[in-house]
């Protein structure tokens, strides 16, 4: 028992010398560093790069770059190795002091070496330049171009008559480089909108003001759709392909996830999914119910693992017509490419490209869309088999709107 308790408080004591030692600084020199010299900056977009010379210190380990943004204070280390900091997070291009440090493996800071910077416009101000905002169905749609990159966030504000004053109503958050977003759930009515864009320092531009009327539409009843694929209905203009006038063939689904799945409004639960290695492109007939001209649709991929890959669609189109008896009355109302924003190679996505799946997709059909009564999803190929001659279909839900005509 004395051997075993002997042995246990030489452990103790040896992790004990350890903690110590760790918890040390690397250097016992408690001498500050001599400091950099020569600074000079290059101005960059709300943040500058600035170089200096390092002594001849073996004592140093990293330069510390001290500032404040939006009246907060800020740091930012580079070490050693480096001949250069970056500083940023500034929202405009006033002239401001940045304080640079030596500092010590043992911590010790050398006296501040002050050089004065001026930032050139931050991505904000290139971004909210870029605007173009129009009306649109049920609400309103903005375009913006982000070339400096960086996340930012767009916010929308409608002016509140009666409390005389802006409400808040929606943010749009993105770090992509260009792009669109709508605003959508506002009466036919002319109304006041503001948007400014922020950045993740807290950064805010000058709001926006705009006055719109968003053009009338409403959600189509989803119980009124019915699956087309047993109808026979002779398919739209395919010339080139071999298939042209032959009858739209029902490509069988998986049993548990039925045609119906796609308009039961669970947007995370089983959808509609297509039996596998069908020749592309596949054609999914439906009647709405009634006639309508189309303003828009949404879709919600299969998510998980299966964002912007498998069955979730990468290119299609939407016909529609008022004869299905008629092959030749078929018309073109829309056709996409899906984008995935982070641009990545399959089966790697970043967190903005898993929000988008969550958030579903939105797209308008032209304003000259006619109405229809018939469509019929022509699913050129999915994010799996892109270009393939075979493959399959599926997504967890899908919601239209338009005008009842």
């Amino acid at each position: 028992m004395r051997k075993i308790s002997a042995y246990l408080l030489l452990i103790t004591m040896g992790l004990a010398a350890c903690k110590e030692e760790g918890a040390s600084p690397l250097s016992k020199d408690g001498s500050a560093p001599q400091p950099v010299s020569s600074p000079a900056f290059t101005a960059l977009p709300g943040a500058a790069k600035i170089t200096y010379s390092l002594p001849d210190d073996q004592n140093l380990a990293y330069v510390r770059a001290e500032f404040e943004v939006n009246g907060e204070k800020k740091e930012t280390k580079a070490s050693f190795y480096k001949r250069e900091v970056i500083v940023e997070g500034f929202g405009d291009v006033a002239e401001r002091t940045v304080k640079l440090y030596t500092v010590s493996y043992s911590e010790q800071s050398s006296a501040a070496v002050e050089i004065k910077i001026k930032p050139l416009p931050p991505a904000i101000d290139t971004v909210f330049k870029s605007l173009a905002v129009r009306e649109s169905f049920g609400g309103i749609n903005t375009t913006f171009k982000n070339g400096l990159g960086g996340n930012i966030v767009i916010g929308v504000l409608v002016w509140n008559n009666h409390d005389n004053q802006w409400d808040h109503y929606d943010n749009y958050y993105t770090a992509a480089d260009s792009g669109n977003f709508s605003v959508r759930g506002l009466p036919a009515v002319q109304a006041r909108f503001g948007l400014f864009v922020r950045d993740r320092w807290d950064n805010h531009t000058d709001t926006m003001e705009i006055t719109l009327t968003p053009i009338y539409e409403e959600e189509l009843d989803k119980k009124k759709f019915v699956d087309g694929r047993k109808k026979n209905w002779p398919i739209p203009q395919l010339f080139p392909l071999p298939q042209s006038g032959k009858n739209i063939a029902e490509p069988g689904n998986l049993s548990s996830w039925p045609f119906g799945n796609m308009f039961d409004g669970n947007v995370g639960g089983n959808g509609f999914h297509t039996t596998e290695n069908k020749d592309q492109p596949l054609w999914i007939p439906i009647d709405l119910g009634v006639k309508a001209q189309l303003s828009r649709y949404k879709i919600w991929q299969r998510p998980g693992g299966y964002a912007f890959s498998h069955g979730n669609p990468h290119q299609w189109e939407i016909w529609g017509t008022n004869d299905t008896k008629d092959v030749n009355s078929w018309v073109l109302l829309d056709a996409r490419t899906m984008v995935k924003p982070s641009g990545l190679p399959l089966g790697e996505v970043t967190n903005e490209d898993t929000q988008v799946v969550l958030n579903g997709q939105e797209y308008e059909f032209p304003l000259n869309t006619p109405a229809v009564r018939y469509i019929a999803w022509k699913h050129i190929d999915s994010w799996a088999s892109i270009q393939g001659m075979l493959g399959f279909f599926h997504i967890t839900e899908m919601t239209i709107w338009g005008q009842i005509k």
